[in-house]
């Protein structure tokens, strides 16, 4: 058990069900059913406790998975979810599957328009893992289409994409915030407002501290099931450290943690996972630390079984007490809800002390350097405007602080 969660695990009907401070019944509920049917016992224990449902239902639809936990609730615990919330579940997943189909069907016709044009096509995150690891698009919840295409090509490909169906999204971000990013405008589709398309030239921004060789990325890439389309996806290794690195660096540890610890523990199932070469990869691509935020989140708050060795290794040479500490912020806020962090300037120091990003060689590139770029002037004014607002999240820092160093709830 981590040292994060409670040493008195509470017992309910045979199953040991840890407590972790800073998370909330309801969030780590949400969390347990991320591995699927591995966690059915626990999941089943952890139902009959006091939870409140409109949280957990709320929770799991901002976290795009409720297709997935209605299924499983439906077949461990009918009896005590609520009659009407498992309904809400059961119209949401029939909405959530039939988008996802649409979205298969669309990626299918974009990869023929894009093989006919002769590019190099190689799937990336979502999509990649759908078929790759999963098998089927519905078991990897998805809102958008990531390809990654070799930087001669991308005009070629856009245009292709917006001969097809794909279009502009008016009032996105202006095309010279595109020049120094990994990815062009993302495109939409026509008919489906909420499907988005993203053409990639490399994994992360170039202003970005990893030594994550694209030439490694496609020399080692498979091809895709050919029913599917013309293109590749990454190795599983290539896949697990993006996935890592995407979370804890791109996303700052505090989007997307669901779908992430579902995605970490589908691939640590996988036979072909050299877990030694993971170690290896990761440290040769400075992302050593990362990975084990990530990594380290989806055992506690998943339970997924990743080996200690591996663990022990990519651990950052910090003291016991302090890597504690981190570890309860960065579950406070893995998702929304919570004992989640009152200021976004002590939320990046404390990650920072937790990836040590200059010992792990990235200099003074950061994941927020960008953030000014995606985020109109205009907004970040009117979020800054109130002086009463400041004082508080200052007069509640110190506080936040001292519960992560006592290991309080």
């Amino acid at each position: 058990m981590s040292a994060v969660a409670e040493a008195d695990a509470s017992t309910r009907n045979g199953v040991n069900r840890p407590r972790v401070r800073g998370m909330s019944a309801e969030t780590q509920f949400l969390m347990l059913m991320a591995p699927g049917k591995a966690n059915k016992d626990i999941v089943r224990a952890a139902a009959t406790g006091p939870l409140d449902w409109d949280r957990v239902l709320r929770l799991a639809r901002a976290e795009h998975a409720v297709a997935l936990i209605y299924p499983m609730l439906r077949s461990v615990a009918p009896d005590v979810v609520p009659a009407g919330v498992l309904e809400q579940m059961r119209q949401l997943a029939l909405v959530s599957d039939f988008a996802l189909l649409q979205l298969e069907s669309r990626l299918r016709a974009s990869l023929a328009v894009l093989s006919r044009a002769r590019l190099r096509v190689m799937l990336l995150k979502g999509a990649a893992l759908a078929y790759s690891v999963y098998g089927d698009i519905r078991m990897r919840p998805m809102s958008d289409v990531d390809i990654l295409v070799d930087p001669s090509d991308a005009e070629a490909a856009r245009r292709e994409m917006l001969n097809v169906g794909w279009c502009e999204i008016p009032g996105s971000a202006p095309d010279r915030v595109y020049e120094h990013h990994h990815h062009a405008p993302p495109l939409r589709d026509a008919h489906v407002r909420d499907v988005q398309f993203e053409i990639h030239t490399a994994l992360f921004p170039k202003r970005q501290p990893f030594a994550f060789d694209l030439a490694d990325l496609w020399s080692r890439g498979r091809p895709l099931d050919p029913r599917v389309g013309v293109a590749f996806v990454p190795h599983v290794v290539h896949s697990l450290l993006h996935a890592c690195l995407h979370f804890l660096w791109s996303h700052q540890a505090q989007f997307g943690a669901w779908r992430t610890v579902r995605d970490v523990d589908a691939i640590a199932r996988r036979a072909d996972l050299d877990w030694d070469e993971f170690v290896a990869v990761a440290r040769r691509a400075r992302g050593e630390t990362a990975c084990y935020w990530t990594l380290r989140i989806a055992e506690i708050a998943g339970g997924v079984k990743i080996p200690a060795s591996v663990l022990r290794d990519l651990r950052p040479r910090r003291n016991g007490h302090l890597l504690r500490a981190v570890e309860q912020h960065f579950l406070s806020n893995v998702v929304p809800d919570g004992l989640s962090c009152p200021s976004a300037a002590l939320g990046r120091a404390i990650w920072a002390l937790g990836v040590m990003p200059r010992r792990s060689g990235h200099g003074d590139i950061r994941p927020w350097d960008m953030d000014a770029d995606f985020v109109p002037s205009a907004v970040s004014r009117r979020a800054d405007s109130s002086r009463s607002r400041r004082v508080r999240r200052i007069l509640a820092s110190p506080g936040y602080v001292g519960r992560l160093l006592r290991g309080d709830r």
